[in-house]
């Protein structure tokens, strides 16, 4: 899957659950208002589902930014 397919699938999950229309490039759990702790588990929750991922204790906490998780998503789909 490419960078671009990730970013893409990555922002609409993120849009879908926060409910909003503009996302801005740097959106995390600190600079947007939105994603909250309910909010967090519930992307973390489709990421899991959409990427066939298992996330983790150890990486649970670096799905706070599209940076990271972006970041994240990339590994788990090397293993």
């Amino acid at each position: 899957m490419k960078i671009s397919e990730i970013t893409k699938k990555v922002e609409d999950i993120i849009v879908g659950v926060l409910h909003i229309d503009n996302l801005p490039l740097n959106a995390s759990s600190i600079n947007v208002k939105e994603w909250d702790s309910l909010a967090y588990l519930t992307i973390v929750s489709k990421l899991e589902k959409d990427f066939k991922l298992k996330i983790t204790q150890k990486n649970i906490n670096n799905f706070n930014s599209i940076k990271n998780i972006i970041k994240e998503i990339k590994l788990c789909i090397k293993k």
